[in-house]
């Protein structure tokens, strides 16, 4: 009912006070972006188990939930395998966490759990934990030689670059991890069969790195250095894609401009060695034994820059594309002779002994050269260019190659925490 003209108007509504001025309209210019609240996004469409293709593993596993997934598709065989690591007791426990099985080298038991996470109980707004398994299975087939599987599934994510993909609370920040940003590029080059493509997409997250480096200023400098090293790796990225793409010439091109831009904006002599040490891998694929040596030795920066043991390594490397294996044999040699009186990297040392081992093969000294290999493989070392030298060394001792090999397989599977990959294929050991 109406008011009457004598009844009086009450305080409130003659002074409204902070208990009930009415709410602030939400529509209003004046209101900011992050005062609303933002429905979570749905990432149901990587959920789906059709995604993925199924692996077999190299023992059954007792998980629950593996028969159903593997009968979603015809499975992908593991014949190249060696049966040593297919009937060894040094696998995964069935209830091994992902964490365990990706820092033990276990790849294919942590590609196949992902997925399995992935397509199970997992909440599709959970984007945290959805991009954080997506990258563990693709990293993972990639590392299992299963490149073209991981470069298939990988096209569910579709366009990283799509505003989906950006968070809607006002700031603009990308959902997905950066590593797994990085790594699409490579796989959607390759499954969509556009190397270009690929180019394109380090481009568009270098345009990125720049505007975040612009936007950080001087007061994050943390943050800013974080986005100048993702920038200086794009840099390299974009030459790797172009070797990919056959094109030499023109990632000889973009690594001397790229390298020239870094020095001119005061890289450390760290990572200007680095770089040189990449540039030089090129001149000698490029077979420019002359370019590469004068980017190494012929200036005296570059003789500055030398004495560092990455440069170092190196000069025997040049030794060997000139075909002068005696002389190599020797560099190598003096490098190791420097790493007893120090403290050198396992891997570093591993990777100068094999290649010692191979330029004593070209000299003639075979009996040497095994037993260099023989020593790695003791010490727990079995990265492919080892296993696969060993082998050949075998075949040209011994009419019995295939049993030695064998041997070796056995070895390797009942090695234990092979960060570096626990499983081998046929190829690796020339099986």
């Amino acid at each position: 009912p109406s008011l009457a003209p004598s009844d009086e108007p009450t305080a409130a509504i003659n002074a409204p006070n902070k208990t009930n001025l009415p709410a602030a309209d939400p529509f209003s210019p004046s209101t900011p972006l992050s005062s609303f609240e933002h429905p979570p996004k749905d990432f149901s469409y990587l959920l789906r188990s059709e995604i993925y293709h199924p692996l077999t593993q190299t023992v059954i596993l007792s998980r629950n939930s593996l028969s159903s997934y593997k009968k979603q598709q015809e499975l992908i065989d593991v014949q190249d395998i060696p049966q040593a690591f297919r009937i060894s007791s040094n696998q995964p426990p069935p209830n091994a966490p992902l964490q365990e099985l990706v820092s033990k080298g276990y790849f294919r038991a942590a590609a196949i759990l992902s997925a399995l996470q992935l397509t199970s109980s997992i909440s599709p707004t959970n984007n945290a934990a959805i991009f954080s398994l997506l990258y563990t299975r693709l990293a993972c087939l990639t590392l299992i030689n299963a490149t073209q599987l991981a470069s298939q599934e990988v096209k569910a994510l579709e366009d990283l670059n799509s505003p989906f993909y950006r968070a809607g609370d006002g700031t603009g920040e990308h959902v997905v991890p950066w590593e797994l940003r990085i790594l699409s590029v490579r796989l959607q080059s390759i499954g969509f069969g556009d190397a270009r493509r690929g180019v394109m997409g380090y481009y568009e997250l270098a345009g990125e790195c720049r505007g975040e480096v612009r936007k950080r200023g001087n007061e994050d400098k943390e943050g800013r250095e974080i986005w100048k090293t993702r920038l200086r790796d794009l840099g390299v990225r974009v030459g790797n894609a172009l070797i990919e793409m056959g094109d030499l010439d023109g990632a000889r091109r973009f690594l001397e401009g790229f390298r020239d831009g870094q020095a001119q904006s005061g890289t450390d002599i760290e990572e200007d060695e680095k770089l040189t040490s990449r540039l030089v891998l090129l001149y000698l694929k490029l077979g420019d034994v002359v370019a590469a040596r004068r980017l190494v030795v012929g200036e005296e920066e570059n003789n500055r820059r030398a004495k560092g043991l990455t440069t170092q390594v190196l000069i025997p490397l040049l030794s060997m594309a000139e075909g002068n294996f005696e002389a190599a044999v020797n560099e190598w040699s003096s490098l190791l002779e420097e790493s007893s009186e120090g403290s050198m990297d396992a891997n570093l040392k591993a990777m100068i002994t094999q290649n010692m081992a191979v330029c004593l093969l070209y000299v003639g000294r075979l009996d040497e050269a095994q037993s260099h290999l023989a020593s790695l493989v003791s010490s727990g070392q079995s990265f492919h260019a080892l296993t696969f030298n060993l082998s050949t060394i075998y075949e040209l001792c011994t009419e019995k190659s295939r049993s030695k090999k064998t041997d070796l397989a056995e070895k390797l599977a009942g090695m234990e925490n092979q960060s570096l990959g626990w499983e081998k294929s046929n190829a690796d050991l020339k099986l």
